[in-house]
């Protein structure tokens, strides 16, 4: 072999190597981009489609979503309309189930699903005003509001008649005296006694 045959085949030898290195590259990226859905398009919510169980938790079953990366969760709850204690017993990996979309938070981080709301044979949407779907949102968002105490003492009790306290927490039996609360400047104001009066005389019966 002569010295430009052996030149050549040590720049085809480089070639190749570059060319793999880069295919490499691209496989590496491309793989990146498969884990990384911050860019995936998010489903529309209350939309109905048929996806695939990736992955079953105590909790529920993440399902994957069509034309997206991303997964959704649909909790035990969601998944009939009966009790379902144990997912794994209901659903299998692989398995198509009609979902549909309840809640998206967290710019579509969070996917929320739900079974029971379609139907798992014909895919039809049993809840078209998204009325139950609607509940469940605002079951997640609700919170409880703060009971002021002055509201409480003006509560009148249905059980005894009395203020301050509520039916279930009345201790009053029939036939017993009720009693009420007092309020607080009442009963630190010093009470003033009644005012003296002076002993009257003996009058002596004149005979």
């Amino acid at each position: 072999m002569d010295n430009s045959s052996r030149y050549k085949y040590r720049y085809d030898e480089g070639q190749s190597y570059k060319r793999r290195s880069y295919d490499d590259y691209e496989a590496r990226s491309e793989k990146r981009k498969r884990y990384d859905d911050s860019d995936a398009p998010i489903p529309k919510l209350y939309s109905v489609f048929s996806g695939e169980v990736a992955s079953l938790q105590p909790y529920g079953a993440f399902i994957k979503i069509p034309n997206t990366t991303r997964h959704g969760l649909v909790h035990k709850s969601q998944m009939s309309k009966g009790r379902i204690d144990d997912p794994s017993e209901f659903l299998s990996v692989r398995e198509r189930v009609w979902c549909k979309v309840i809640s998206i938070e967290e710019e579509g981080r969070r996917i929320a699903l739900s079974m029971r709301c379609v139907n798992q044979s014909t895919g039809e949407d049993e809840d078209p005003n998204n009325i139950k779907s609607t509940r469940f949102d605002g079951v997640k968002k609700s919170s409880r509001e703060p009971i002021h105490l002055g509201a409480y003492l003006d509560t009148t009790c249905r059980k005894c008649g009395g203020k301050g306290h509520m039916a279930q927490d009345c201790f009053h039996a029939r036939g017993q005296r009720g009693y009420e609360l007092v309020p607080e400047h009442e009963s630190d104001s010093p009470q003033t006694p009644p005012p003296h009066s002076p002993p009257r005389e003996k009058r002596h019966k004149v005979i």
